[in-house]
C-alpha cells in the first residue's frame, strides 16, 4: 500500500472534481491521516466541506491558490488533493486576526503541539492569508511560542486567480479570512528536509536601505537617495518602466551572505517603493536578475538529494510571480516535470509569499522532503 497518494481534478464541475479525487483517495483502501488540498477560491469552500465529511477523521487543511500544481498534473481550476495514510502524527489549528492580533491566539499553537508525542522529525506547515501585510506578526508568534525549540517552519500565504479575491484558508470542513491555518507533521519513518530556491542571481547593483517604514514594508530611500530613482538609474530606465522592470529585477536582502528576496508590489509618485516583504533599516541590498532555470533546478535536487535521495512525499511552496514567469517563458511544465521526476509524489501552493524558519519572502521556492 502507499504511503502517500495525491490526486486533482481540472474539471469546471466543482462536483465532478471532488468526486474524482475522493474516489482515488477511498480506492487506496486506507484511511488518510492527513489531507492537503489547494483549490479555486470560489469552490474551497465546497472542496473543505465535504473532505471533511468524507474524511472525518483526517485532518484536512488547504488553501486558495493561483494554480494546481503536482505529480497528478496542474491547472489553473479545480482541485487538488495529497492524502497521507501512513507514518505520520499530526495536530493543527487557526490564528485568527493575523492582521493584528495573532498572538492572542499563541495557546493555539502550545496546545496543538502538545499533542504531538516527540519533536524529533517534526515540522509546522501554515498557510496565512495575503494582502495584510501579517505575514512576519504570524511567524513572531510561531517564534515565541516555540519558545527556543528546534521546529522547522514552512509555508505559504494563499493564491488567487484573480484581483478581486483576497485568499483564504481552510481548516477541518470551514473556511477563513484573516486566518492562518497550521499543522504540525511528526514524521515517524525518517528526516524531514527543508530547502529554499532561488531562480535569482546577484547584479553589481547593491544598496543600503537607508529610510524604510518596515510595518508598511516601504523603503523610501537607498543610499540617501529617493528609491525609485536609484533602482531606475541602475536599471537604465525611466520611472514609468520602473515598476515592469522590477517584475523580473527583485531585491535581495542579504543577511549573513544569504539572499532573501522582496518583490516590488507599488511604486509610488514621492519616489517610494513598497515591497511584498520587510525591509530592515539599514538592510544591504542587492539587485537580482534571472539565472538560467534549468541550471538552478539541477542544483536544487543535487543538494536536496544529498539529503534525503527518495522521499516518501513532497510539498512545494512556489511564488505566483515565479509561475507567472514560468509560463510566459514556456517553462512551466518543465518545472513541474522536473519536480516530479526528483521529488516524487508532490502538491503546491503558487501563494503571494513564502515562509520558511521565521523568514517571510518572495519569488522563491520552498519545499518540504519527507523522508
Amino acid at each position: 500500500m502507499k504511503r502517500c497518494l495525491v490526486t486533482c481534478s481540472s474539471t469546471q464541475n466543482k462536483e465532478a472534481n471532488f468526486d474524482h479525487c475522493c474516489k482515488e483517495i477511498v480506492d487506496e483502501g486506507q484511511k488518510p491521516l492527513l489531507l492537503i488540498f489547494f483549490a479555486d477560491e470560489d469552490d474551497l469552500w465546497y472542496y473543505a466541506k465535504y473532505l471533511h465529511e468524507a474524511f472525518p477523521e483526517a485532518i484536512s487543511i488547504g488553501s486558495s491558490t493561483f494554480i494546481n500544481f503536482s505529480s497528478a498534473g496542474f491547472s489553473h481550476s479545480g482541485l487538488s488533493v495529497m492524502a497521507i495514510y501512513s507514518g505520520i502524527e499530526c495536530a493543527a489549528g487557526l490564528l485568527f486576526e493575523v492582521n493584528r492580533h495573532p498572538k492572542n491566539y499563541i495557546m493555539h499553537i502550545k496546545n496543538a503541539l502538545g499533542q504531538i508525542s516527540s519533536l524529533e522529525n517534526t515540522c509546522c506547515m501554515e498557510f496565512t492569508t495575503p494582502f495584510s501585510d501579517s505575514e512576519e506578526l504570524v511567524l513572531d508568534t510561531f517564534k515565541e511560542a516555540f519558545d527556543g525549540k528546534d521546529i522547522p517552519l514552512f509555508g505559504g500565504s494563499s493564491g488567487i486567480t484573480n484581483t478581486n479575491k483576497k485568499g483564504i484558508v481552510a481548516l477541518n470542513g470551514d473556511i477563513f479570512a484573516n486566518t492562518c491555518a497550521f499543522v504540525f507533521i511528526h514524521n515517524q519513518n525518517g528526516k524531514i528536509h527543508l530547502f529554499r530556491e532561488n531562480i535569482f542571481q546577484r547584479t553589481q547593483h547593491q544598496f543600503i536601505a537607508t529610510d524604510v517604514d518596515c510595518e508598511e514594508r516601504t523603503v523610501y530611500e537607498y543610499d540617501d537617495q529617493p528609491a525609485a530613482d536609484v533602482l531606475a538609474k541602475a536599471l537604465n530606465v525611466d520611472l514609468e518602466g520602473l515598476p515592469e522592470a522590477l517584475l523580473v529585477h527583485p531585491m535581495g536582502r542579504i543577511v549573513d551572505d544569504q539572499i532573501f528576496i522582496t518583490e516590488c508590489n507599488k511604486v509610488f509618485p514621492d519616489g517610494s517603493i513598497s515591497y511584498f516583504s520587510r525591509v530592515y533599516n539599514h538592510t544591504k541590498m542587492v539587485l537580482l536578475e534571472v539565472a538560467d532555470f534549468d541550471k538552478v533546478w539541477n542544483e536544487t535536487a543535487e543538494t536536496v538529494h544529498k539529503e534525503i535521495l527518495a522521499p516518501s512525499f513532497t510539498i512545494s511552496i512556489n511564488c505566483l510571480s515565479r509561475t507567472n514567469l514560468f509560463e510566459k517563458e514556456n517553462k512551466l511544465y518543465h518545472f513541474i516535470s522536473t519536480l516530479k521526476s526528483n521529488y516524487g509524489d508532490f502538491i503546491g501552493l503558487s501563494g503571494y509569499g513564502e515562509q520558511l524558519n521565521f523568514i517571510h519572502l518572495n519569488q522563491s521556492m520552498v519545499i518540504a522532503l519527507f523522508e
